[in-house]
């Protein structure tokens, strides 16, 4: 079976994806060589969120809401309702924090899910898959940098989870949703937040129309603009974007289920046509990809809290001050035809202003961003559904600007040094696969002219390992075996003067396993061990959990 054919299989059979989970170890259950009516609820190493000891009222805005047929007539997503802040607890605030619950029973799809609060999105997460016995599972989200939403007043509050029932397919996903607004006082201060939150609303991109475009009018007094991107590659072919192969490869090997376009998937955001930032989306995968073994009951990294890429553009303000509606644009490179296969997300804009002016005044200065990355292809097809491929990407990025404040020029400059490499063999049109990916991502800020030369520099690194193989004897034994090394590793540096004021960092790897093996007799085995390390400004954190067939060994 080709490898594509495999994993389109897998991800309608079964499940994906979590966020920050706020799970507990229960007492161990049984392990055996056929595992899968029952299991523990999904669990992560990845530390919870620290929460203010202030005064706080919660605010639930879903109760027990459930989600059965998302196509019906009328379907049953999105759920709206309105969110009104507590008076009791007004602004400003030193946290907010959304927190869900859901619950699922039976045979389901993994399915993804998107909240948005006034428009705004906030989240972008996916379900676990369940056991036939049931599970449920807990998380938690910092809303704190959306705070001018709430600060504004009630605001629409929307939850949109698509899911389908029927004879064979029988989770009704029950969810819960509600938000805690934490006080501030004098040992835990209000929040810095942006003081606006914009969006252009949500997009689709695919190979026919790789572009969408909306347009903003910013403040006139605008100081600083970060950009965040909520992306993700959807359908059979660019869910797995990461494992594709180049496209001559493809075409060689038709009827085969192998996608093309290879394996660097870019986002590319632009500011009235110009490229101004992009977005090389981590490969994550849901509880249904490759084989469902492999994510019971700890999801893949960032599979239920899917990321929202940062890009400042703070170089570009000066562009954006004249009160006039702007573009905005974000493209995705070469990506696959299927008809279901697209990338789905939304761009929000963090804006910052200068409290002591009505107007800031300003200009690009320096810009030397490509209009796309460099990627080269090394390709040798072996025939007959074999081949080996390596592809590489690569970006050195400046931009540079200043805006006049009210307190000072200040001049920003932005550098993204980015690298990408991807080394595939396969074999046996996709029975035998080896794949070994690297993302080394170095992006720096640097601020001057009011105060000290300032750089905050982030590098994030991401690995990922895969085997793959499945054999047939002559006997009629198949044996599927599936092994995977995911990593995300990030270390932030603050530095003053050439000082080195702060570094935080955060080493997370997660090492999963499966086999099924049908014939002379079933075996569905599978286990994980992950691993999460942080240090920062609250102090370190370290956390292992490992399990075998559902189950914690310890």
């Amino acid at each position: 079976m080709a490898v594509r054919q495999l994993l389109r299989r897998a991800a309608r059979l079964f499940g994906a994806a979590t966020l920050v989970l706020a799970g507990s170890l229960t007492a161990a259950g049984p392990a055996h060589a056929d595992f899968g009516t029952d299991y523990h609820d999904p669990v992560t190493a990845t530390r919870p969120l620290t929460r203010p000891d202030t005064r706080a009222c919660t605010v639930e805005v879903m109760h027990e809401r459930q989600f059965r047929n998302g196509y019906g007539n009328p379907p049953d997503t999105p759920y709206t309702t309105t969110l009104t802040p507590p008076a009791d607890c007004a602004g400003p605030w030193s946290a907010v924090v959304m927190d869900l619950h859901g619950q699922v029973a039976g045979r389901q799809f993994d399915r993804m899910f998107g909240v948005r609060v006034g428009g705004v999105q906030v989240l972008l997460s996916s379900t676990p898959e369940p056991s036939k016995d049931g599970i449920e599972w807990r998380l938690e989200h910092d809303l704190t940098r959306y705070a001018p939403l709430f600060a504004a007043g009630p605001q629409s509050f929307s939850f949109d989870l698509a899911n389908v029932t029927d004879a064979t397919y029988t989770g009704v996903f029950t969810i819960s949703a509600s938000l805690t607004f934490y006080t501030a006082d004098a040992h835990r201060p209000a929040a810095r937040t942006p003081d606006q939150v914009l969006t252009t609303g949500p997009f689709a991109l695919a190979q026919a129309t790789p572009t969408a475009t909306g347009s903003l009018t910013f403040p006139q007094n605008l100081e600083r603009l970060t950009a965040e991107v909520y992306a993700r590659g959807g359908g059979a072919c660019e869910e797995f974007a990461y494992a594709s192969a180049p496209d001559a490869f493809a075409a060689a090997n038709p009827g085969s289920g192998i996608c093309g376009k290879g394996p660097f998937r870019e986002l590319r955001l632009s500011v009235d046509g110009r490229v101004a930032g992009t977005v090389w989306p981590y490969p994550v995968i849901y509880t249904g990809g490759w084989d469902p073994l492999l994510w019971r009951p700890v999801p893949g990294i960032f599979a239920f809290d899917l990321p929202a890429y940062r890009l400042d553009l703070t170089p570009y303000v000066g562009l954006l001050l004249d009160g006039r509606p702007h573009s905005l644009g974000i493209t995705v490179n070469a990506s696959e035809a299927q008809s279901n296969d697209l990338w789905t997300g939304q761009v929000n804009f963090l804006a910052e202003t200068d409290h002591g002016t009505a107007r800031t005044t300003g200009a690009l200065t320096e810009h030397r961003v490509a209009p796309e990355a460099e990627v080269t292809t090394d390709l040798s097809d072996h025939r007959g559904g074999s081949g080996d491929w390596t592809v590489t990407a690569a970006r050195h990025d400046l931009a540079r600007g200043w805006v006049q404040t009210s307190h000072g020029r200040v001049t920003t400059e932005v550098r993204d040094d980015l690298a990408f490499s991807s080394a595939q063999r396969l074999r046996d049109t996709g029975n035998d696969v080896t794949l070994h990916n690297r993302a080394d991502l170095t992006r720096s800020t640097s601020t001057w002219g009011s105060g000290p030369h300032r750089t905050m520099t982030v590098h994030e690194g991401e690995p990922l390992d895969v085997t793959y193989l499945v054999t047939h004897d002559a006997a009629g034994n198949t044996d599927q075996r599936t092994a995977m090394d995911l990593g995300y590793h990030r270390e932030t540096t603050g530095a003053t003067g050439g000082h080195v004021t702060d570094r935080a960092i955060v080493d997370h790897t997660l090492r999963p396993t499966a086999q099924r093996h049908d014939g002379d007799r079933t075996v569905r085995t599978g286990s994980s061990t992950e691993d999460y390390r942080s240090t920062g400004p609250e102090g370190p954190y370290h956390r292992t959990l490992s399990f075998v067939d559902g189950w914690p060994t310890s």
